[in-house]
């Protein structure tokens, strides 16, 4: 096995997308995000 990229290839990857999509951060970490499946699933 080899990997396709590098580390810091795939690090500034991660980064990018991270950066690309902070809405869907934002949701993650408030805490609705933990509501939403608490909700769903009880």
């Amino acid at each position: 096995w080899y990997p396709s990229v590098t580390f810091e290839q795939g690090l500034a990857k991660t980064i990018d997308w991270f950066m690309d999509n902070q809405e869907w951060l934002n949701n993650v970490t408030s805490g609705d995000y933990q509501k939403y499946y608490e909700g769903q699933y009880k």
